[in-house]
């Protein structure tokens, strides 16, 4: 199999769109929507829907689908955070079937929509496999398919492992679920696409315009960015993980990396050994999902694996790179397909997306000192990144960064600790 190529590279590269202006001086609107990816975008395009009247300004900190909404792994799923299983138990029958439709049906409006105003974002509605690979993960498939069985759900169908490789032929399956309520897509050409909608719709949207403040204005808000201001009668907060670095939420957001990777074109002999001829996405049952695709343009997107948060809660270019997933992926290539070559790839992040803090496990030497969980990261040193799976960051409220029992059991303090409650920080 060809090498893969960074993903972030590829999906905002094919994707152009001539970029929009910087706002400046003062602007009056009806809502101000902060950010511009799915959330804010889709906000718009349903507040102008309702009505169309309303004076509607979107302010972006970079461009257009900058962050995950234009560079993830392009999936439109019924995924709720939990298992079928598991949203059942928590929350019982009645609200584990109303959401499952709920997001069944968010996922064929977004296909309606695709289609009704002509959003050219290789949109495939090809369903959903979750394989099981080992034992374990054919228990949590068989229980999920009992459970949509039990709640009257449509749209799953149990398959053994004959039928799993007539869809993808890999060796390592050994049964699988089918959900139809699932489609691929580019999800930059989604995000630009649906930013040229809600502009044709009468709304304004401004690039490279970060916030600096939000401030009450009488009974209005006020917008500031720096070089201009909008005041509006309400403030659509729609920054995903960026929010982390908002004072009103961010200590309820941690903002958590994700990688993933595409292989360069396959050629028609490996398509052949790969046997794979719809465009239904694949996910196995691990605790962390591996989850892979094809894309328009025949090549196959790796995803998924442990996600991790860095120092601070913080959000930089310099960690959309990262070396050290690439094995990883090499190896779910060569075990899923082995009649193909081997994959050796550099991989790119899909964009820092929130997770909220309860995903981590706080330090037990941390509780012991008085301190408060806020970011994943090891319990060791604050200085470095680690994966969400091994333990959580915790910020010292009862002793300095310093002390080798708290923060940093390496005595060295790190250069800086942002805090959410500060302000406004641009990244």
């Amino acid at each position: 199999m060809p090498d893969l190529l960074g993903s972030a590279v590829y999906w905002l590269e094919t994707s152009r769109s001539d970029p929009r202006p910087t706002m400046r001086g003062h602007h009056e609107a009806d809502v101000v929507v902060v950010g511009g990816g799915y959330t804010g975008l889709w906000s718009a395009y349903h507040l102008l829907d309702a009505d169309p009247s309303l004076r509607i300004v979107i302010l972006e900190g970079e461009t257009i689908g900058f962050g995950a909404s234009g560079r993830n792994g392009g999936f439109a799923m019924t995924l709720l955070d939990m298992s079928l299983a598991l949203l059942r138990r928590n929350h019982g029958d009645d609200a584990a079937r109303a959401a499952h439709r709920a997001v069944a049906e968010s996922v064929d409006e977004m296909g309606r929509t695709i289609e009704r105003e002509g959003i050219d974002c290789e949109w495939r509605h090809g369903g959903l496999m979750v394989v099981a690979t080992n034992r374990a993960q054919l228990e949590r498939v068989e229980l999920d398919l009992r459970t949509a069985e039990e709640l009257g759900l449509d749209g799953f169908r149990r398959l053994d492992r004959t039928e799993a490789r007539a869809e993808v032929d890999s060796p390592t399956y050994l049964g699988a679920l089918r959900e139809e309520h699932c489609g691929v897509l580019h999800p930059a050409k989604l995000a630009r696409g649906l930013a040229t909608v809600v502009e044709g719709r009468g709304a304004t949207i401004f690039e490279q315009s970060p916030i600096t403040d939000i401030t009450e204005s009488g009974a209005r808000l006020r917008v500031e960015t720096s070089a201009g201001s909008v005041t509006a009668d309400q403030v659509v907060l729609a920054t995903n993980a960026w929010a982390a670095h908002q004072p009103w939420v961010g200590r309820q957001v941690v903002p958590l990396y994700t990688y993933i990777a595409l292989t360069e074109p396959l050629t028609d002999d490996q398509w052949r050994s790969v046997g794979w001829e719809s465009h239904c996405g694949v996910e196995d049952k691990r605790n962390y999902v591996h989850y892979y695709r094809r894309t328009v343009d025949g090549r196959i997107l790796w995803g998924g694996s442990d996600g991790i948060v860095h120092y601070g809660g913080r959000i930089s270019p310099r960690h959309d790179r990262s070396a050290p997933p690439s094995p990883v992926f090499a190896r779910r290539s060569a075990a899923r397909f082995p009649s193909s070559t081997r994959c050796v790839s550099p991989t790119t992040g899909e964009g820092p997306w929130p997770s909220p803090p309860t995903s981590c496990r706080p330090s037990p030497r941390c509780w012991t000192v008085g301190c408060t969980p806020v970011w994943a990261t090891t319990d060791t040193a604050w200085h470095r990144a680690t994966r969400v799976a091994r333990s959580c960051a915790t910020r010292c409220s009862a002793k300095p960064p310093s002390s080798p029992s708290c923060a940093s059991s390496t005595g060295r303090s790190p250069r800086s600790r942002p805090s959410p409650s500060s302000g406004w920080v641009r990244s």
